[in-house]
């Protein structure tokens, strides 16, 4: 099968940018709780262009990576190919369970029990034809401390498939049962469901927030800021301020940001956004907020580019007692007043990191089946899809700041 691949870095060695096209064996030896899943389409992570750039901050993580070599990718959408035996008996189970919400489940287990749909010869043909699917690529452990308590998505033994194991972008990709989420054919468009992955992290932000009433700063426009802004469109805010920088070296000019990630935040249902390159936008973004909000500042602010400058901003005009959420990743360190910015304020400062699991990925279903996901099908959220090895151009384009999802057909 055809896979995109990274070598893994190595202490006191070059780690050259860029990925290579490889020929690898379909997986053959699955566990008895693993799924085979055919990918049809796999979206472009922001990791995944961290990875490609060989970026400090991934290169740290992805020493951990166990084979010397990975198959990167982790947001997917497919259909099962092959299951385990434990794997069949769990998706009987899943099947039984919602069989009521459908008619053609229902009628495939007949009041038949779980083990007796699992040994069912057509069984596995019945969810390659019904059900696409895709996962959650945060593999936890299940027995720390954290995994104990409900909070699975910091469990400290997590291994993430595209970073540390063989991903997704891949004709196929094996994954735990137990990680598995399924859609009935015609639930979500296949293209919404390759990057739910990367809405999680969005919807998980927003949510860590109480936005009701809230004036809302979200800082950087890029995927992640655009998906939350639409969803924190949909959670009651009173405004939402929206931010980004034009920039001369990537070729992204002033009119362009505004013409095209602009122009989507605004449909997604940004109320105003500033390109924070140009010194007059900085200051129309304090006197906007300030007036708005009587003097007083954003309630909450969503810092979704990993920019430091970002962070500045966000200090400035968080009003006393708001809240501060970190998604993006930022390189390097910040030198900050804790007295000034934070304790004499009276801020709550929340990072984030991936879905929890698995309530972000039922909130997304949620979301998207009562309309989130026309919104994003018709608006040109999705950019390009294109081959899986015409993954340079992919990355071109993303750089260029002419796309915002891409989408990768194996």
């Amino acid at each position: 099968m055809k896979a995109l691949v990274k070598d893994k870095p190595l202490d006191n060695a070059d780690w050259p940018a860029g990925l290579r096209i490889e020929d690898r064996q379909i997986p053959s030896n699955l566990a008895t709780d693993e799924v085979l899943v055919k990918v049809l389409a796999a979206g472009i992570c922001g990791t995944d262009v961290g990875i490609y750039h060989s970026k400090k901050s991934i290169r740290d993580e992805m020493r951990r990576a166990r084979p010397s070599s990975i198959i990167i990718g982790h947001e997917f959408a497919g259909h099962i190919e092959r299951a385990g035996p434990e794997a069949l008996a769990r998706l009987a189970e899943i099947v039984q369970t919602h069989g009521g919400h459908d008619p053609e489940a229902e009628q495939f287990v007949r009041g038949r029990s779980p083990r007796q749909v699992a040994a069912d010869s057509s069984f596995t043909d019945f969810l390659r034809s019904h059900y696409h699917v895709s996962a959650e690529m945060h593999i936890t452990c299940g027995w720390c401390y954290q995994c104990r308590i409900g909070d699975r998505h910091v469990c400290r033994n997590t291994i993430i498939k595209g970073v540390h194991e063989d991903g997704a972008f891949a004709e196929y990709v094996k994954v735990p049962v137990s990680n598995l989420i399924l859609f009935r054919g015609g639930e979500l468009p296949v293209s919404i469901i390759a990057f739910m992955d990367a809405l999680g992290n969005a919807v998980h932000t927003i949510e860590s927030a109480n936005l009701v009433g809230q004036h809302v700063l979200i800082l950087g426009c890029g995927v992640q800021g655009l998906m939350a802004t639409a969803i924190a469109h949909r959670s009651g805010t009173s405004r939402i301020y929206v931010t980004d920088v034009s920039s001369e070296s990537r070729g992204i000019a002033h009119e362009q940001l505004d013409k095209n990630r602009f122009a989507l935040a605004r449909k997604f249902g940004a109320h105003d956004c500033f390109d924070l390159a140009l010194p007059e936008e900085r200051d129309r973004m304090r006197q906007t907020i300030l007036s708005d909000t009587d003097g007083s500042g954003v309630g909450v602010a969503f810092e979704m580019s990993g920019s430091y400058s970002a962070y500045r901003d966000a200090f400035d005009l968080l009003r006393m007692g708001g809240t501060l959420v970190l998604l993006g990743i930022p390189d390097g360190e910040m030198k900050l007043d804790f007295a000034h910015d934070v304790i004499f304020k009276g801020l709550t400062i929340h990072g984030i990191i991936g879905r929890r699991l698995f309530e972000t990925w039922e909130t997304m279903r949620s979301m998207l089946t009562s309309g989130l996901a026309q919104v994003f099908m018709n608006s040109g959220f999705i950019t390009a899809e294109m081959p899986l090895d015409k993954f340079d151009d992919a990355m071109a384009l993303i750089g260029r700041g002419e796309a915002f999802k891409v989408i990768l057909k194996p």
